[in-house]
């Protein structure tokens, strides 16, 4: 269920019934900032939440679903379609991570004139594209649960990451000069370290919707963008963004079961 439709058609049921939030809290045993939180469309809760609120106001969640039609089911299978793709991406941009940063190193430690300029390439390529699918996938998901800061932090980690990606790639064909580096490495670092940690809260946001595994996730996030904010602490950013990505794959594999089993309820309801 889409927000703010769903918190909206929640208050006017809750206010049909001429109850309260401090009533309606009392009834289904949910904290006050929870109702409030769905009501003003902050956060779209998880059915297992709808349905305890909705028993509370003398609703089955089934005859809900169908009188308000909260969701049109082509909407449902586009979200639906984007998230299967962008778990795939996500595991095939976290497999190709290891090789680019293998090549990288030996690039730029060792010396590129080894490396095949067209696997280099291509390696970048695949590496840019998944990125983009992966990460296309958190912005449904910042739209479905109407997460503002995830969507924003997930452009700003589009735009950096391509851009390094490019420069990447450019660069291999028209060096530049040490002092380049040194002014371009440490600034791109800052501003990924500042899109890390707006993408950390963003997730953590999403714990309404997605579970401890979000909260999990943002924590990991919110680390990430400090030490590459940081700078001299870039290469632990990198090694936590492992197990960050891991899970965030996961979420996106979660998002994409819930909301298939959302549209099927739309199609049965």
């Amino acid at each position: 269920m889409r927000q703010p439709e769903l918190g909206q058609k929640i208050s006017e049921l809750r206010k049909t019934k001429n109850l309260t939030q401090e009533e309606l809290v009392e009834a289904c045993n949910v904290s006050v900032r929870t109702i409030q939180r769905i009501e003003s469309g902050e956060v779209t809760p998880r059915t297992s939440t709808i349905k305890i609120i909705l028993a509370a106001l003398g609703e089955d969640l089934r005859s809900f679903h169908k009188t308000y039609h909260v969701n049109g089911n082509e909407e449902l299978e586009r979200a639906e379609n984007s998230l299967q793709i962008a778990w795939i991406a996500g595991i095939v941009y976290f497999i190709i991570g290891f090789l680019e940063a293998g090549l990288d190193y030996t690039r730029f430690e060792e010396g590129d004139g080894d490396i095949p300029w067209e696997f280099y390439i291509s390696v970048k390529t695949i590496a840019l594209f998944s990125y983009l699918l992966f990460m296309g996938g958190i912005v449904v998901l910042a739209n479905f649960f109407s997460n503002s800061i995830l969507k924003i932090a997930a452009y700003l980690l589009i735009g950096f990451t391509s851009l390094l990606l490019i420069f990447d790639m450019v660069s291999l064909f028209f060096p530049v000069s040490d002092e380049t580096l040194l002014f371009i490495l440490p600034s791109g670092s800052v501003s990924v370290g500042v899109a890390e940690i707006l993408f950390g809260i963003g997730l953590i946001r999403l714990q309404d919707g997605m579970g401890r595994m979000a909260l999990l996730a943002g924590v990991l996030e919110l680390i990430i963008g400090f030490c590459f904010a940081i700078v001299i602490l870039f290469i632990l950013g990198y090694i936590l963004l492992i197990p960050a990505l891991i899970l965030e794959i996961v979420i996106l594999y979660k998002g994409y079961e819930f909301i298939k089993s959302e549209r099927r309820k739309e199609i049965s309801g």
